[in-house]
């Protein structure tokens, strides 16, 4: 292919934990290079990123898409657009990270990286279902977030979604459990992230890999996702339910969600996708499992050349 009618595109996937830098060239599952940079302070982890995107020859970059942990600040108008604002990860409130790619005179796509998430697994076609429309994703890790696309557009209004920080019914027997969360305590994020489970357990983050799959606590961090998988529901019915995040990792969490999800629901809505026998094809994993994150960071910067391209 003749280069100069490649389209380059850059994704930034911020998390909690780690930045990861995805380059594709012409469509976002095409990735040609991808990094991770631990996210540590915001100076050296924003300086390790731009070294690594000029090491890549960042001149040439087509598009650039930012899908950011937030709250993030998703107004235009604001003086704050482009902003993580109130997240609870220490020393990072108030950062410009959208700023941070200032000097790159090319389109941009901003959004949350669940949003960008929840965009790719609605357009990327390859759901076991079929073509859909909808889509909620829903990312278990250091937190949680939850990204939703209606009839093909991410929910944008007061600000975003922030679903990781709705609540649920508290377990009999974690009643004493107060969770993590520093804004909400025992919000889902509180009930259900990494911290929350090794809280619970005693043990560092670390460790948790060690824990067998018939520890109990898999069916308690099942239940407050399946109460947050019904709730979506109810609210947003979407096509797919879409899992990912280092917690959903284990794999037997997929299966207990999806039981739970039906026997919360008790039959009140009908829908084929809501049955055992084809709730697998409504609560599903990515098929880009681990880097579904940094796919929809690609999207929005494909979406963002073709909106240019079109206001101009």
């Amino acid at each position: 292919m003749n280069e100069k009618n490649e389209q380059k595109f850059l994704g930034v996937e911020a998390g909690g934990t780690s930045i990861c830098l995805s380059i594709a060239i012409n469509e976002p599952s095409n990735v040609i290079e991808r990094t991770s940079i631990p996210t540590t302070s915001v100076e050296e982890t924003k300086n390790k990123v731009l070294e690594w995107i000029k090491s890549k020859g960042g001149d040439n970059i087509s598009a650039i898409g930012i899908a950011s942990f937030g709250p993030i600040d998703l107004d235009e108008t604001s003086e704050t657009y482009g902003y993580i604002t109130t997240t609870p990860k220490p020393n990072w409130g108030q950062t410009n990270i959208l700023g941070w790619f200032d000097d790159y005179k090319c389109p941009k796509g901003f959004d949350t990286d669940v949003n960008g998430a929840a965009i790719s697994e609605t357009f990327h076609g390859l759901h076991k279902r079929g073509e859909i429309t909808s889509c909620a994703y829903i990312t278990v890790g250091t937190g949680v977030g939850v990204g939703c696309v209606v009839n093909g557009s991410c929910i944008h209004g007061l600000v975003h979604p922030e679903g990781g920080h709705s609540f649920c019914k508290i377990q009999d027997g974690d009643k004493d459990f107060q969770g993590t969360c520093p804004f909400h305590g025992n919000c889902i994020e509180g009930l259900v992230s990494t911290g929350a489970i090794s809280k619970r357990l005693g043990i560092n983050a670390d460790k948790l890999s060690e824990i067998n799959d018939d520890h109990p606590v898999w069916l308690t961090i099942g239940n407050y996702l399946a109460q947050l998988c019904a709730n979506i529901t109810c609210l947003l019915s979407p096509q797919v339910i879409v899992l990912g995040g280092g917690v959903l990792n284990r794999s037997i969490l997929y299966p207990i969600i999806r039981t739970e999800t039906i026997k919360i629901l008790n039959g009140y809505i009908k829908s084929k996708y809501l049955t055992n026998e084809f709730i697998d094809q409504y609560i599903v994993q990515s098929p880009f499992t681990s880097h579904a994150g940094s796919i929809g960071s690609l999207e929005l910067a494909r979406r963002a050349l073709i909106k240019n391209s079109k206001d101009f």
